[in-house]
């Protein structure tokens, strides 16, 4: 490759992995007009079959079929909201590993509310499908009950 080809498939495979990332939040989210319930997209698909999702020390999800049905068991949370951004990307060969800014909210099963800031440290591989999701830990940070929480009353904000 010329160093043009490789400065373009840098630039190429970087796109690809932000795209990765953002699948997983359009997956994920949901619980409004429009996006009626959260959790509904094929979210361990974007995993290697050996791909971990760590949110340690509250869950861990080993594997592509431990990941659906740890997502399964999220798509009972009436809404979920995750923005990530910031991203730190490095990529080496077929390999990379990214550092995101993570807001995210939700309504829980018992209609709580919550809003929550912290990140996500990712390793990435090129697989034939294209990148995949190695490991995806989720860097707790700070979180906020919300006392007046988002209801099914509440005027369509988003």
């Amino acid at each position: 490759m010329t160093d043009l080809e490789t400065k373009i498939q840098y630039l190429l495979d970087l796109e690809q992995i932000k795209k990765l990332k953002y699948l997983y939040c359009r997956y994920n989210d949901g619980g409004w007009y429009g996006q009626p319930l959260s959790h509904q997209g094929p979210s361990h698909e974007l995993f290697t079959e050996d791909g971990v999702w760590d949110g340690s020390p509250i869950v861990k999800a080993e594997g592509r079929e431990e990941i659906r049905k740890l997502f399964d068991h999220f798509a009972e949370q009436p809404m979920a909201y995750h923005a990530v951004m910031n991203p730190i990307i490095e990529i080496e060969g077929d390999f990379a590993r990214a550092h995101w800014h993570l807001i995210g909210a939700g309504r829980l099963p018992d209609d709580s509310s919550i809003l929550g800031v912290g990140g996500y440290e990712d390793e990435y591989v090129r697989t034939p499908d294209g990148w995949r999701i190695k490991l995806m830990r989720v860097i707790w940070g700070r979180g906020a009950n919300l006392p007046e929480g988002w209801t099914e009353s509440d005027p369509n904000l988003m």
